[in-house]
């Protein structure tokens, strides 16, 4: 028999699963078990705006209702985020409004568009040159004809770690050259430390914390190689051995806040540069790797894609992010949609409803309760976007409204300071792969145009989530075959 309670709380009219009524540890499995982003995306095609996922959590889907908590630093984070702060209080991880606005004072002038531009030569020679130079070489060196097969997820990460790698640790780590993961590894494992964290949250103490040895070890490995670089960017700085560089990683060390004039400690330093690190690769990996498989699963779309670029830009170009968004709309566009269709976190943002209460979808949420905003429910609401399980890149030109109502990076007072670096970085590849090489699906895909879903609609690979949402298999689904684009 169910809990009277379940009749008499506040929350006994809002729609949900009855076992998410009754318990956390249904939502626990399912975030550990990587099924979240579906259950975020298919609870909200079952109840609508507003459902429950715990007992005490309440899921917000309509992209208005989101905007009215990530629009103001009254909804704080929810202490779900304490359990990612594992080296020190971050822009990400912490609760103070405060400590959130100063961080953006002292890191925010590394994300506009002028300083990005002094980056874009670095952004452009770890991101597409690396990636078509490993290309290039690879069909030269091919012995079935002028094709190759690669796996883009793998490349596109490497890419990815490549270029926040430089940006913010000063060296190249040349991991799409050599085909070396060290960087890569101990990013996954601190994702993975913070997911178990999240669920099991004394993993970290004696003795549970035999279980996660490895990975906290490789914590400690991590946080030493981010006191290394910036110790010795100092080092170089005072021993006068280079000029002050334009990157990331000097803003850590140099942001001050102009009102209280603080800047950040070393651990903080360190603190925030791992953050952005293991949130801007994975997110910018992930949005090209989503975007490309698109593309083969709509080949009018990708048709359109590569004749726009084509007829744009000559063969031997490289395409920079301005010349990108200012003649290229569809490719941006199709950027855009990836991000909505598969937004690349599955997470319901975890927030704390402010003294006096609120209300959403006409249920009013006392003071203290959590909701979650659901940014996969948000970017596919059916009130919002048309036809929103089919990717439509077109929806997104000349469209200012659809592009305001993309809650991919947040919004409002919490959305991601990083945003206009990935940007760069995937107009920048995007753009380029698509004019400089053909792209087909292996003869052994298992996920086709032809092959549709109960909407008519092709069939997307199978994802999984643990900080983001990625492909479940990615040596089996992330396999293209690649070949020279012909001159023209």
């Amino acid at each position: 028999m169910a809990s009277p309670d379940l009749y008499l709380s506040p929350y006994s009219r809002i729609p949900g699963r009855l076992l998410y009524r009754i318990s956390s540890i249904p939502s626990r499995l399912i975030m550990l078990l990587g099924q979240l982003p579906e259950v975020a995306e298919d609870d909200y095609y079952t109840f609508g705006d507003i459902f429950m996922i715990r007992p005490d959590v309440v899921v917000l889907s309509n992209p208005a209702d989101c905007r009215t908590v990530l629009s103001t630093h009254r909804f704080i984070k929810s202490d779900m985020y304490k359990g990612f702060a594992l080296i020190d209080e971050t822009i990400f991880t912490t609760q103070s409004a405060d400590l959130t606005n100063m961080r953006r004072r002292q890191i925010g002038p590394a994300f506009t568009h002028g300083y990005l531009n002094e980056m874009e030569p670095i952004i452009l020679e770890c991101g597409i040159h690396a990636i078509r130079a490993k290309w290039d070489k690879e069909l030269a060196q091919s012995t079935t004809g002028r094709s190759i097969t690669v796996n883009y997820a793998l490349h596109f990460t490497m890419v990815s770690f490549d270029v926040i790698g430089a940006l913010g640790c000063g060296q190249r780590f040349n991991a799409v050259r050599d085909n070396t993961t060290q960087l890569i590894d101990w990013v996954n494992d601190f994702n993975t430390l913070s997911i178990i964290k999240l669920v099991f949250d004394r993993v970290t103490s004696f003795p549970a914390s035999l279980l996660v040895r490895r990975l906290t070890q490789n914590l400690d490995k991590f946080v030493a190689f981010g006191n290394a670089a910036a110790e010795r960017r100092r080092e170089q700085l005072r021993q006068g051995e280079i000029e002050k560089p334009k990157d990331v990683l000097q803003i850590l060390i140099d942001g001050q806040d102009p009102e209280s004039k603080a800047k950040m400690t070393a651990t903080q330093v360190t603190a925030e540069n791992i953050g952005l690190l293991v949130a801007g690769t994975d997110t910018t990996s992930l949005t090209m790797m989503w975007t490309l498989h698109y593309l083969m699963l709509y080949p009018d779309a990708y048709r359109r894609a590569t004749e726009e670029v084509r007829a744009a830009f000559p063969r031997h170009y490289t395409i920079t992010y301005a010349e990108g968004k200012a003649r290229l709309p569809f490719i941006d566009a199709c950027l855009n949609e990836s991000t909505r269709i598969r937004a690349v976190t599955g997470v319901p943002l975890p927030r704390i409803v402010p003294e006096g209460g609120a209300t959403f979808q006409g249920h009013f949420l006392p003071a203290g309760t959590q909701v979650g905003v659901n940014i996969a429910g948000a970017n596919h609401h059916q009130g919002t976007w048309e036809n929103p399980r089919r990717f439509m890149p077109e929806r997104f030109l000349d469209n200012e409204k659809a592009k305001h109502n993309l809650l991919t990076f947040s919004s409002g007072v919490r959305i991601c300071p990083g945003r206009n670096l990935a940007q760069y970085e995937m107009m920048s590849v995007i753009a380029n792969l698509l004019k400089d090489y053909d792209f087909a699906l292996p003869p052994d895909s298992l996920f086709t145009p032809e092959r549709l879903d109960e909407h008519g609609n092709p069939v997307a690979m199978p994802r999984t989530h643990s900080l983001t949402v990625g492909p479940k298999y990615p040596e089996r689904d992330c396999r293209i075959v690649v070949t020279p684009a012909p001159d023209y």
